[in-house]
């Protein structure tokens, strides 16, 4: 073991409980000792250099806290760069099989100069006299063995046999490897990386310039014109013009490998633009999608669940989900659902933004990483850590909260990942991440592969948790069904609790193609399993968090404190019996104007801690304050329940300073919501409230007034009969129809008109069925004329109707 000197305690920094590494030598006590395991909160170490030369020194294990507390505890080859073994393994059996038996070959050669023996030659055999160490210099080595190789037939130079043995320090085996059969195609063949760079020159400046973008035979002309005006004195010599002068087909290809088409020209600029994340020729460069061990990289994002849920005020409304995701074992360690829902305004085009992602919510993920998730009741027992691959003992030893817990592992972020979204960015967010000592690394734009992961795992959880709820929309609105809004509905906290569930049962427990552990390379690995392989690298710290240190991630907001006490989203907050009159006034902090810092809940905003800058050291700094009006509101409620009953006691007429009347309004609310959404009655409609009232037709009249005076039956005369005999009415000489009938006895047939007889029913010839010559009807008898005539179209006769 190699000990470190003792004037590199002096120049170490003192170093944090996360910083310490499998393997470290650390100063603790006055000597110098080396990490060799560590074990739930104990760390294994081992004497390095003893305090007193002959003494011996036994192996410590002791508390970690402890050490990382200790005056003079420092970690002492921080700066010293750990060795790296090349893995390419894979790589040089993947080449063909002359290239690997040339390279084992050479290795034979280049151990037979360096080891001063050949390989699979037993130690006991002497060396030969022209590789001999005691009686050969290296260099004299190098130039035996290119003249044993040149009478061989393989004619070689002694500084061949010198770069062999360098490379196959430095790389290993594939160090021997002809670099020939290593060589990768350009993304641009043989054409001159000139012309590729004036490509991307041309539409850069057309992006700045805020140009359109146009067809590729316009894109090419350009590149041509410009490689004209900047190489014509090269384009002379067709030596010097080779790669700089090419045909419209070589640019076409040279396009298309590019990945540039007229329709992403600009887009795959700003791609290119934007560099790759690995970039080692970028300043500033960073593997963004890689990481060592569990925590140190954390990538967190929100986006729409495609679920549609029951909101707390029983309407149907769509939710958003954030999770964050350790990269090292693809775990989702913290996640969080809200509901999302926005309305337009009284205004024309003007919408107003409600219930989404805010600050707090990202915070509560980010505390979620820190504390174990409980298991709740009438979960499967594949839930529980115990039975998982999780090391359930070891993590129980460590930290007590993992009894009962879920088979969830805890991991502690060192770097998040977020995007440029209001609730990452907030000032809420960072400063509670800094207080976690946790830092916020912002995704660069129009870069994907900066949260890769996470946008992934956004997709995964859409296609298996998502798509087997009864409410799923489905992402485009031209594949949603119909009768969504029909289905079954879940509560935001059942969908919470059912979504923690699968985290736990499907994901944490399923392979993953790109978790591989250095041992079993051709096994995949369940995150779970990952984090147990790679916990070790780090060990476990329990990360409880005090009540004090609680209240600091919460929102602050800066307010005045008066008699009244003090104010937040319209409630009033206040001690009785003056206890907040030490606080009344200016709190001295000049860049806040004199304000005092609050903290508070919005999901339990009954009660605000107020910070006191002033206070003695020793003493408690927080003053829990309550709402004023909190006894009117006997169940649960959050920011947004009183935001929505503040809505409606305005729409009423009520007055914004009304609190009370506004706590009324929020527990009615709150009981509405508990009782369940009611159909509303079919005959009246709730009117919307976005679109202004018609005004209401008149009612028609009615044909029948109550002044009416009373119908008299004598008055009423009756309608006009005829003035002649039915017979003479329809006598005609035309034939009739049929065959020989006249046109009265076809009348008479027709049924309907005359009933027949009981001896004779249907008997065409019964003349007791006809009427008399002379007999007239009755005036309620209908009768019918003839074929295109009606009664009272003689000459001698009036209409009916015209004189009554």
């Amino acid at each position: 073991m190699t000990a470190v000197p003792r004037h590199a305690a002096d120049a170490a920094a003192p170093a944090a409980a996360d910083t310490i590494a499998l393997g470290d030598t650390i100063h603790f006590r006055g000597a110098d000792w080396v990490v060799t395991a560590f074990h739930g909160s104990r760390l294994f170490l081992d004497v390095a250099e003893p305090v007193e030369p002959g003494e011996p020194a036994e192996p410590l294990i002791i508390l970690q806290t402890a050490v990382t507390s200790a005056p003079d505890f420092a970690v002492l080859n921080r700066a010293a760069p750990r060795s790296t073994l090349p893995g390419r393994i894979g790589e040089f059996h993947a080449l063909p099989r002359d290239v690997r038996k040339a390279a084992e070959k050479w290795e034979r050669h280049v151990k037979e100069v360096l080891h001063q023996q050949a390989p699979n030659v037993p130690a006991t055999t002497p060396p030969k006299p022209a590789f001999d160490p005691k009686s050969r210099t290296l260099r004299q080595r190098y130039q035996a063995k290119a003249d044993q190789l040149t009478q061989a037939g393989a004619p070689v130079s002694a500084a061949t046999v010198e770069r062999k043995c360098a490379a196959w320090r430095k790389e290993g085996l594939m160090g021997l490897v002809d670099k020939r059969h290593l060589r990768t195609a350009t993304s641009h063949g043989r054409v001159d990386g000139r012309v590729v760079d004036i490509v991307w020159e041309i539409l850069d400046d057309e992006r700045s310039r805020g140009l359109s973008p146009g067809t590729l035979s316009r894109l090419i002309d350009r590149v041509e014109q410009t490689i004209q005006a900047r190489y014509s004195h090269l384009l002379a010599d067709p030596k010097t013009a080779r790669g700089l002068v090419n045909s419209p087909a070589t640019f076409y290809r040279l396009l298309e490998r590019l990945g540039i088409t007229a329709e992403n020209a600009h887009t795959a600029a700003a791609r290119h633009a934007a560099g790759s994340a690995i970039s080692s020729a970028r300043p500033g460069a960073r593997r963004a999608i890689w990481a060592r061990w569990p925590g140190e990289l954390v990538q967190i994002d929100t986006t729409g669940l495609d679920v549609l849920v029951l909101g707390d005020d029983g309407r149907v409304i769509s939710v958003e989900l954030t999770i964050a995701i350790c990269v090292a074992t693809r775990s989702i360690v913290g996640s969080l659902i809200v509901p999302k829902r926005i309305g337009r305004t009284g205004g024309t085009g003007r919408w107003l933004g409600g219930r989404a992602t805010r600050s707090f919510d990202t915070m509560q993920v980010v505390a979620q990483t820190t504390a174990p998730l409980p298991a709740r009741p009438g979960w499967a027992p594949e839930t529980f850590v115990e039975g998982s691959d999780l090391p359930f003992e070891d993590l129980l030893a460590a930290d007590p909260r993992f009894a009962g817990a879920a088979a969830r592992p805890v991991i502690k972020p060192e770097t998040v990942v977020v995007d440029h979204g209001s609730p990452f960015i907030s000032a809420d967010f960072t400063r509670a991440c800094h207080s976690l000592g946790i830092e916020v690394r912002e995704a660069r734009l129009r870069t994907a592969v900066d949260k890769a992961i996470v946008e992934r795992a956004m997709r995964a959880v859409k296609t298996g948790f998502s798509q087997y709820l009864a409410s799923y929309t489905h992402h485009r609105l031209d594949l949603r069904g119909k009768r969504v809004r029909k289905q079954p509905l879940w509560t935001i906290p059942q969908l919470q609790e059912l979504f923690e569930q699968w985290v736990v049962l499907h994901w944490q427990q399923t392979p993953h193609g790109a978790l591989r552990s250095p041992f079993t390379p051709g096994l995949r690995l369940t995150p779970n399993q990952m984090y147990a392989a790679l916990v070790s690298l780090r060990g476990y710290r329990s990360t409880a968090l005090a009540e004090q240190e609680n209240r600091k991630l919460l929102p602050a907001v800066w307010v005045r404190v008066s008699r009244k006490g003090f104010q937040i989203n319209n409630r009033t907050y206040n001690l009785g019996r003056g206890k907040l009159d030490p606080c009344r006034g200016s709190s001295g902090i000049t860049a806040q104007q004199g304000r005092w810092e609050v903290h508070y809940s919005p999901d339990h905003p009954e009660v605000a801690w107020l910070f006191n800058h002033r206070a003695e050291p020793g003493t408690d700094p927080w003053i829990e304050v309550p709402f004023i009006h909190r006894r009117l509101l006997n169940d649960r409620w959050t920011e947004e329940t009183w935001a929505e009953a503040l809505n409606i006691h305005l729409a009423g007429g009520g007055s914004r300073r009304d609190e009370a009347a506004i706590a009324r309004a929020t527990a009615k609310l709150l009981r509405t919501a508990a009782a369940g959404p009611q159909a509303a009655p079919a005959s009246s409609p709730t009117p919307r409230a976005a679109v202004p009232s018609r005004p209401a037709l008149p009612a028609p009249a009615e044909p029948y007034d109550d002044d009416m005076p009373p119908l008299d039956p004598d008055s009423v005369r009756p309608f006009r009969s005829l003035d002649r005999p039915a017979g003479d009415l329809f006598d005609t000489s035309e034939p009739g129809r049929g065959a020989g009938q006249s046109l009265e006895e076809f009348l008479a047939s027709l049924p309907g008109l005359h009933p027949p007889g009981p001896g004779d029913p249907g008997t065409l010839g019964n003349d007791s069925a006809r009427p008399a010559p002379g007999d007239i009807p009755k005036a309620d008898t209908p009768t019918s004329p003839p074929p295109g005539s009606l009664p009272g179209d003689e000459p001698d006769s009036s209409r009916q109707g015209d004189t009554q």
